[in-house]
Order: C-alpha cells, then sequence, then structure tokens
C-alpha cells in the first residue's frame, strides 16, 4: 500500500490505453519497447523455469500472487471505503502495459515481485489537488481507514483459513489414535529386529503404544535397556527381544533410539468440523508467529541472527525432523503439522530464517514431497506474512493501524486530531533499513550455506 502525490489533473472518467515506452507527447516506438520488454520478462519467467524446474516456477508464482493478492484487498477496501485508489500494478520496475479505467490506471510492469497501490493522501504530507481532498485515506473516518490498513492481513489470514479447511476436507488429518510405521532408519534397532514399513508397534516392554507420542515417551525412557517389543503386521502378532538405542540429546541427557518414523491414516472430515479444526489450527499458527516475531526483534535474537547464531524461530515451523527425531519420539502433531525434512537435517537449520531464495527452495522441496505438504506450507506462508504485516511500524500496515489509532485517541471534542508525519520519517527509514539489513544477511547465507531441505 503506496502513498501518492497527485497533481491538478482531475479528469477521471475517460478511459487511456498506456504502453511502456511512450511519454506525455505520444512519441512513437512505444509499442516496439512494449515488446521487447514483453520478450525480455517471457524470457525471464522460462529461464527461471529452466533452471528452478517446474517447482521453482509455481512456487514463484505463488508468492507472486499472494502479494497481487494482499495489495488487491487494499485496492478493494479503499474502493468500497470511497477513497481515490490512482494505480494498481502488478510488478515494479519499468512499465510494459498499463490500462486506465476511470481515474485507477492498471497495469504490469517488469518485475514480476509482487504488486503495489496508490491510495491518494496516505499521510498528512502528500500533497492533493482540494478537489479530491475529501477522498483521501486520511480525510475518512477511523474504521474505514482500519479497514483499508487491514485489508493486506486479512486476505493472508483468509487465505489460510480457506486453505485449512480444504486441506481438512479434501485431505484429512492425521489419526492421532492410529499410526503404523511409515519409515525405518537403517542401522537402528528397528532395523535389527527387521521392523517393516506397515507394521503396527503394539507395546514395548509391556507397556502399550496406541500413539505415536505414548511410543516416543517410553523408548525415550528405555536407553539401552533390553526390552520386548509387540508387532503385528498383516493382522498377526509377533514378540520380539532388541536393545534400545541411545541418543545424546541437546540438553546432555541420554535418550532411548529405537529407529522410526510415523504414518497416520488420515481422516477427513465434515464442512462443520473442518471449520472447527481450521479456526483453532489458524489460531495456533497466529499465536506460534507471534511469538516467533517478538523472538526474533529483540536485541538477543537480532544478535544472534547478525553473527550467524541460532536463532529463534521466525514463525510457524514448516519443517520438522524426519525419521531419526521420530525414532526418539518426536513427530508430526495430531494438528497435521507438515513432516518433511530428511533425517540428515541440522537441528540448527529448522528455526533458520529465509530470504525469498530461501523460502522459494524450500517451497520447492515442499513441492516436490507432494501437494498436501506444499498446501501446508502456503498456509503457513500467508500467516506468517499477514502477523509480519501487523508491526505497528511504518512502512508497514501495522504502522498505518498504530497511527490511525494514535489519531483517535487523540481526536476530542468532536475535533480530528492528524498526526505529523514528518516526525515518523527518521523512524520509518530505521525500520526500512532493518528489513533491508535483514533480508541483504539472509539472502547472502542462503546463497552460501543454503540449509539441506531434504
Amino acid at each position: 500500500m503506496t502513498a501518492e502525490v497527485v497533481g491538478s489533473e482531475t479528469n477521471g472518467h475517460r478511459d487511456a490505453v498506456e504502453v511502456a515506452g511512450s511519454g506525455a507527447d505520444g512519441r512513437r516506438g512505444g509499442a516496439g519497447n512494449d515488446r521487447i520488454r514483453l520478450v525480455l520478462l517471457v524470457g525471464a519467467v522460462v529461464s527461471f523455469g529452466l533452471i528452478g524446474g517446474l517447482s521453482g516456477l509455481v512456487v514463484v508464482s505463488s508468492f507472486v500472487v499472494m502479494l497481487v493478492l494482499h495489495e488487491l484487498g487494499h485496492f478493494v477496501a479503499a474502493r468500497l471505503s470511497g477513497m481515490q485508489v490512482t494505480e494498481f500494478f502488478i510488478g515494479f520496475g519499468p512499465r510494459l502495459w498499463s490500462v486506465r479505467r476511470g481515474e485507477t490506471t492498471y497495469g504490469v510492469k517488469a518485475i514480476p515481485a509482487g504488486a503495489y497501490v496508490r491510495i491518494t493522501g496516505m499521510s498528512s504530507l502528500d500533497v492533493v489537488d482540494p478537489a479530491v481532498e475529501h477522498r483521501t485515506y486520511r480525510q475518512q473516518s477511523y474504521p474505514k481507514r482500519m479497514a483499508v490498513a487491514l485489508a493486506g492481513s486479512a486476505t493472508h489470514f483468509a487465505v489460510a483459513l480457506a486453505l485449512l479447511f480444504f486441506v481438512y476436507v479434501a485431505v484429512g488429518r492425521p489419526d492421532p489414535t492410529r499410526w503404523v510405521v511409515g519409515e525405518v532408519v537403517s542401522g537402528s534397532a528397528a532395523a535389527s529386529i527387521d521392523v517393516r514399513v506397515g507394521d503396527r508397534i503394539v507395546s514395548v516392554d509391556g507397556l502399550e503404544t496406541p500413539g505415536f507420542e505414548d511410543f516416543g515417551v517410553v523408548v525415550r525412557g528405555l536407553p539401552g535397556r533390553e526390552v520386548v517389543v509387540v508387532l503385528e503386521r498383516d493382522g498377526a502378532t509377533s514378540s520380539r527381544n532388541m536393545m534400545v538405542g541411545e541418543r545424546l540429546m541437546v540438553d546432555g541427557t541420554v535418550a532411548g533410539f529405537f529407529g522410526v518414523g510415523p504414518d497416520r491414516p488420515m481422516v477427513t472430515l465434515g464442512p462443520v468440523g473442518a471449520g472447527v479444526e481450521a479456526s483453532a489450527r489458524f489460531v495456533d499458527l497466529v499465536g506460534m508467529s507471534i511469538d516467533g516475531l517478538v523472538g526474533f526483534f529483540t536485541p538477543d535474537g537480532l544478535a544472534s541472527f547478525f553473527t550467524g547464531g541460532d536463532d529463534p524461530p521466525e514463525g510457524p515451523e514448516p519443517v520438522l525432523s524426519g525419521g531419526a527425531d521420530a525414532g526418539a519420539g518426536a513427530g508430526a502433531g495430531a494438528g497435521g503439522s507438515v513432516q518433511v525434512a530428511d533425517p540428515g537435517v541440522d537441528p540448527a537449520d529448522e528455526d533458520r530464517l529465509l530470504s525469498i531464495y530461501g523460502a522459494a527452495r524450500l517451497g520447492s522441496a515442499m513441492l516436490d514431497d507432494g501437494w498436501t505438504t506444499y498446501l501446508w506450507f502456503l498456509i503457513l506462508v500467508n500467516v506468517f506474512i499477514g502477523v509480519f504485516n501487523l508491526v505497528p511500524l511504518l512502512p508497514l500496515d501495522g504502522g498505518h493501524v498504530a497511527i490511525a489509532t494514535y489519531e483517535r485517541i487523540r481526536s476530542v471534542g468532536g475535533r480530528r486530531h492528524m498526526a505529523d508525519a514528518s516526525k515518523l520519517i527518521p523512524l520509518t527509514w530505521a525500520v526500512i533499513t532493518l528489513l533491508v539489513a535483514v533480508a541483504v544477511v539472509a539472502l547472502y547465507r542462503d546463497i552460501v550455506d543454503l540449509p539441506d531441505f531434504g
């Protein structure tokens, strides 16, 4: 959502088509430049597809769509509120094509890295034609300004909820009361007694293990112990003696290690159940995102990030450890968390803040793992972006929310208080500088040492 300095032109009812390269004087050659830029754009997209493969192209396209939907949320809310919207563009950089409808110019630019919308009078510093002052963002009521400012994040939340609902209805959720062996770690205790994929572990050392979490608790408490394992395979039950493996944990303790990962049957939900489950899971993910952001944007979190130390989680964790950790009792939660990474993923990388490049690579890995996994990735990303944009600092949407709320509080006796935007310029530039620095460092780390996502 971007502010705009509006000139004196007031003819907003004429439709006009603009092409890249054509100036105000109507010089010839604009259409030719438009074709050249369009060819270059198509070539760039095709090249990316050849380099990153189809999955990379799908992931990048998904990111672009998410950003376009974000700005579309602002656009629709502003138009419905009666505000003047002068531009809505997909992409940045040189203009490829545009068309004017009424007072708004719609178009496409050469770099497909998102979108932007220009709403007149986003701050007190904008110079606006007096004839349209009443239609500026700053002159609207508090509810209307809040609706516009929150529309971007609301769009991400709506997409996440819709995807969650679809997943629970069409795919289902893992049944927490039923599980079978989904993978066996080579050389583990499980492999030593010929545990196979599809087996059901009925009990360990006389303790029943109806859920995988129950199994993990039992195994972790039996390091180096000789136990009896009861297996069920093809309806037949058998008992086998084995020695539980050992594993050194981060806190220095020794835990039992079995060496299997779970495979839970999926149970689909009806519309009501899916709605309830999607809402509950959404609240959980929002809370995880808030915790991650609070942890990251602290002095210790930022210092750790810039020095290359272990990072606190930046949001909902889409990568959970696989078979090796699962053998120690960890694994995907009953709520439908995604289990996609290989056992060899460095635990330090699981909480790593990724750049756009790294996120695209992670998304590609998840897409290669299957469409269900990728849908969970999109859910997590949409929730995190929605929450991140509500941070109460400019230039984020949360900054506009904070300003509107401050003005509402200061407006007494029917007299409208308008914040002095000039006082916020230093803070805004400080925030921009910090965000750029974080993005650059994250990109550098992803280029020189990208985590292995499996």
